[in-house]
């Protein structure tokens, strides 16, 4: 049976950008079957340039409820069986519904296709458009796009085309949250099934300083870092249940222990980079318990050092309280001596990268919490590491 495609817009008085968002989805290289417009109660002119946009246009309107409430309202009226939604500032460029479209359809087993974008912005000068890569992008050639989710967001809305049967099992968007919904969504869909991905351009991110979230939590862009930290936290405090710690373990190869030892530095390594570091102090002093005669292996120390470099910074890392766990840890054994080593190595980038911005208050908070995570207890156990590899697609059977 042929798989058809609807694209979604949910848009609140972006009049200005909707056109072209429009223009570039309803002339794809892949036809797209039906495009919904949610007017999220615009007071601007939205409603005369979606039904002047060219393509398979259906609009409606409701009174301002926030995106969540949009998209689950669109999501009801929506007939295609794979779900493409995309913001109303973007610019989804030509191939991008056949190259998703293509890759869902080369696997029967993934439910989300994903791929990656290109940042631009305007030069208010000349009107050019000035492009660059994307933001953050991990190195999708170690370990799988699972992992790299709960890490951090690098998959948007409009670089996924979703099977819709798979936004039924998972439920809608979540209407308590104001922002970070598609970053919710994005871990619930990659929980359940694989996402496939490729590292092609598929659409366009604009970057502008108009403001940002729904009508009753509008920010401005230069505020975008503290209020996504915030939203991040919110997101993931549920996971927390909801994610089971076999899941984390299902990242891992290796033997019971290993992959126990791992999962739980990994869900401490997830948890400290949303600075929440009391969840992350508890993983790691359990981490600290299983298997102690046994060293960390490199890849251990891999994931104990990516827990400091979280794009939210580790500012709750040094306070009293998490320094002083943290200390305790580095000298409670051997097992937590080595956990603290490695997330010193990964302390030493923060602080090299203080001093280069010359955040004199930070260099100090840094040296003390370094100087924390110091043990003194550096011999080498001669028990061996355990065997411990990565897997790319945790939803595959153990071979």
């Amino acid at each position: 049976m042929a798989q058809t495609i609807t694209a979604i817009v949910p848009t609140y008085n972006r009049a200005v950008y909707l056109s072209e968002a429009l223009a570039s989805i309803a002339s794809q290289t892949r036809p797209v079957d039906e495009i919904i417009v949610w007017d999220d109660g615009s007071t601007d002119a939205t409603e005369t340039v979606a039904r002047a946009a060219a393509g398979p246009v259906r609009y409606f309107r409701s009174a301002n409820g926030g995106k969540s409430q949009a998209l689950n309202a669109a999501m009801a009226k929506a007939t295609g069986s794979l779900i493409w939604i995309c913001d109303d500032d973007d610019i989804a460029l030509p191939d991008a519904a056949q190259t998703l479209a293509g890759l869902l359809g080369a696997r029967s087993d993934a439910d989300v296709a994903g791929g990656s974008y290109r940042r631009f912005h305007t030069d208010p000068g000349t009107g050019a458009r000035i492009e660059r890569g994307p933001g953050y992008w991990p190195d999708l050639s170690q370990g799988s796009v699972l992992r790299h989710l709960l890490e951090d967001i690098f998959l948007f809305q409009n670089a996924t085309l979703v099977r819709r049967s798979a936004y039924e099992a998972v439920g809608g968007f979540r209407e308590d949250l104001p922002r970070s919904i598609d970053y919710d969504m994005i871990v619930r869909l990659a929980v359940r099934a694989p996402v496939v991905m490729t590292e092609k351009a598929v659409f366009l991110q604009r970057k502008h300083d108009g403001a940002r979230g729904p009508a009753t939590a509008r920010h401005a862009a230069a505020r975008s870092g503290e209020v996504w930290q915030i939203a991040d936290r919110d997101v993931f405090a549920p996971f927390r249940k909801s994610v089971p710690l076999s899941l984390y373990e299902a990242l891992f190869e290796g033997t019971p222990d290993a992959v126990r030892r791992a999962g739980l530095l990994q869900r401490a390594c997830v948890y400290a980079r949303r600075t929440d570091w009391a969840a992350a102090c508890e993983d790691f002093g359990a981490a600290a318990e299983v298997a102690p005669e046994h060293p960390l292996s490199e890849l251990e120390v891999a994931i104990c050092r990516r827990a400091m470099g979280g794009k939210h910074g580790i500012v709750q890392a040094m306070i009293p309280e998490v320094r002083h766990t943290l200390a305790h840890l580095a000298r409670s054994g051997p097992p937590g001596a080595a956990i603290a080593r490695a997330l010193n190595r990964g302390l030493r980038w923060r602080l090299r990268e203080a001093v280069a911005a010359r955040r004199f208050g930070d260099i100090a908070g840094i040296a003390r919490l370094g100087l924390g995570l110091f043990s003194g207890r550096d011999s080498p156990s001669e028990a061996p590491t355990m065997p411990l590899t990565e897997r790319d697609d945790p939803c595959k059977p153990r071979g």
